[in-house]
């Protein structure tokens, strides 16, 4: 009888050792996927904020003089929103669907810069020159906030 009892200890040691190792594996890797999913959210959301102070920046200068504006203050209004070093985040953590979407968005968002800065577009709702430049960026804009909500997972709607 003294080897059954043995054996009995021995066993139920290794299956409660067993079953905890096998517990907190999984629970590592729900962590890891939690916090994986909320380092995407934040880059998304810094992304998405310094590219609406950008978009905002831009269309604040050219409303504040005849355009087209001096390429230089352009470029500094485009980059002092930060949109470029938000890129490089998101860049980091976005899957591809996501990357596309944002590349796409950021190129337009270019095109209004470019604009600003070389033609002579009036901005605003009631010009359809602003909007010919303007709708394709919302467009794509709105295309990113998708991909970026489908990216995150039903958890996050």
């Amino acid at each position: 009888m003294g080897w059954l009892t043995l054996i009995s200890t021995l066993s139920g040691g290794v299956l409660g050792v067993g079953s905890t190792l096998v517990v907190e594996a999984v629970r590592t890797k729900r962590d890891q996927r939690l916090r994986h999913a909320e380092l995407r959210r934040t880059a998304y959301v810094r992304y998405l904020t310094a590219l609406t102070e950008a978009e905002t920046a831009l269309q604040t200068l050219a409303l504040s003089r005849p355009t087209p504006v001096p390429s230089s203050e352009v470029v500094e209004a485009f980059r002092s929103t930060g949109v470029i070093a938000a890129r490089y985040e998101l860049f980091l953590v976005a899957p591809p669907t996501v990357y596309d979407a944002a590349r796409e968005a950021y190129d337009l968002l270019r095109a209004l810069r470019v604009a600003i800065a070389t033609t002579n577009v009036e901005v605003g709702d009631d010009s359809s020159e602003w909007r010919a430049l303007h709708t394709p960026y919302d467009t794509a804009l709105r295309h990113l906030r998708a991909a970026m909500r489908d990216s995150l997972g039903p958890s996050f709607e």
